[in-house]
């Protein structure tokens, strides 16, 4: 077998697609090494466990989240367009293999055990506390809070809705919902 190189951070990529295609039960250090393209020893070479491997993946997927969607956030657009941009990138993130959240979905198979939810927990609160921001340029902090935290709960409702039966109507509906709402708010407010 020829040696195949790879770096780190593409078997991180890799091992997301795994986990985020069968759980982490579902996931074998075998599927992982073959789907990076090395023998286990090679893999197992990189990280001392497979509970490390996903702590590592979901750390990665973190980090691809803010690149891709967080960033939004802070971008030079009026925050009504900023807010759709942001959840339409979420959306295109859930509508990958129909897989919905990684994050939600890692915290429903393993959350009772706790062993990935701090990591999880603070993907969730970065999410928050970016929407609140947006939100608080209409409302008070503590109102933007709550919002930024309902508007949280029902993107994870309409993910679980679309994985359930692929109608991407359940994303979309949120994002133009979100939208309006949040569009409605800021021409009352400029009255």
């Amino acid at each position: 077998m020829p040696i195949i190189k790879i770096d780190k951070q593409e078997i991180l990529r890799r091992c997301w697609s795994v986990f985020n295609r069968h759980g982490y039960s579902g996931t074998s250090v075998n599927m992982l090494a073959k789907e990076s393209g090395l023998g286990k020893s090679g893999l197992m070479h990189h990280f001392s466990s497979k509970e490390m491997m996903m702590q590592e993946v979901i750390e990665f997927a973190r980090g691809e989240i803010k690149n891709y969607v967080f960033s939004v956030a802070a971008e030079d657009l009026p925050p009504e367009q900023r807010l759709e941009k942001f959840l339409r990138r979420q959306n295109r993130l859930a509508k990958i293999d129909r897989r919905g959240c990684f994050f939600a979905n890692t915290a429903l198979e393993t959350g009772r055990e706790g062993i990935f939810n701090k990591a999880i927990e603070a993907t969730f609160e970065e999410w928050q506390t970016l929407v609140a921001a947006l939100f608080s340029e209409i409302f008070p902090e503590n109102m933007a809070r709550e919002k930024a935290y309902q508007l949280l709960l029902e993107y994870e409702g309409a993910v679980t809705f679309y994985k359930l039966t692929g109608d991407e109507q359940h994303l979309e509906k949120l994002v133009g919902r979100a939208v309006q709402i949040f569009g409605k708010e800021m021409r009352g407010k400029s009255n």
